[in-house]
Parts: structure tokens; sequence; C-alpha cells
């Protein structure tokens, strides 16, 4: 029987304990998300007349490009395969986003400031703007990429 109280206890104890420990981390994470989270402040977007003359495949073509550059700017922390988002001439270049990115640098936030449809509609250019931490600085810079359709899926070609 004092065993059996005895291993109760240490139960109880251990279970008190684990949810603590799994209080404070989700109170950390908490605190972490509504410290560090970045508030967008009112921006000018797209005006009722730009998205009024808009087709439905050109604003899902927008969406996709966005997702895609998007995605292509993520792998940099993982430093995964970047090919499946260039084009076949920038794929032989570039295999991982460290070969564009210096090893001391971190893409932070990377939004979209305006776009323009280029060519025949397989081509849209893209400008955004990224923030980085690099070398104890915070860096903040304005960017473009033109897109490209190849087969049924958006690339990255070039940026400028």
């Amino acid at each position: 029987m004092k065993i059996g109280l005895s291993a109760l206890i240490a139960l109880c104890l251990s279970a008190v304990f684990t949810q603590g420990a799994f209080g404070q981390s989700s109170e950390r994470e908490s605190f972490d998300r509504k410290l560090y989270t970045v508030v967008s402040l009112p921006h000018f977007g797209t005006s009722p007349q730009q998205f009024a003359v808009l087709s439905a495949d050109q604003k899902r073509n927008l969406l996709a490009c966005r997702d895609v550059l998007i995605s292509f700017f993520q792998r940099a922390d993982s430093k995964a395969d970047i090919t499946r988002y260039l084009t076949p001439d920038q794929a032989k270049k570039y295999r991982t986003l460290a070969d564009l990115v210096e090893p001391e640098t971190s893409l932070m936030e990377i939004g979209i400031l305006d776009w323009d449809f280029q060519g025949d509609g397989n081509q849209i250019h893209l400008r955004f703007f990224s923030v980085a931490f690099s070398e104890g600085d915070w860096v903040l810079s304005n960017n473009a990429a033109t897109l490209k359709m190849i087969g049924s899926e958006w690339r990255v070609p070039s940026s400028s």
C-alpha cells in the first residue's frame, strides 16, 4: 500500500511538473507571438479601376506568382533545393538560396508592392520589398522579379 501510494504521489507530481513546463512553453510562445509579430499598416493596394479590369485568370496568375516568389524565399532558411521555382537556365546556376544569399543573412519579411503584366501575359513583373537581418543590421531593400510561365507553372527567370 505504501509503495502504491508513493507511486501515485510521484505520478501526480510528475503530471504537475510536466503541465507546468508545457504551460511555460505555451506562455512563452504566446508572448513571442504578441511581441514579435509584424503588424501591417494600411497600404495602397490595387485600385478599384485596376481590379475591375483584371480577368479571373489574371487574378489567379498574380496570386500564383506571389505564392511562387514567397515559396522561393521561404527556402532560404531550410537550405532546400530551389530549382523547382527557377527556369532551367537559372536552375543550372543556383541549387539553393545559399547560392544567392550570404550565409550570415536571414530573410525575415517579403511583401509585394506592385505588378505589371508583360509580353502576351506569360510574364508577370513583381516589385517587392524584403527585410533581412545581416551581420547585426536590419536591411530593407526594394527588389523586382519577372516570373515566366513555363509549361503550366510560374518560374523565376530573373531578378533586377
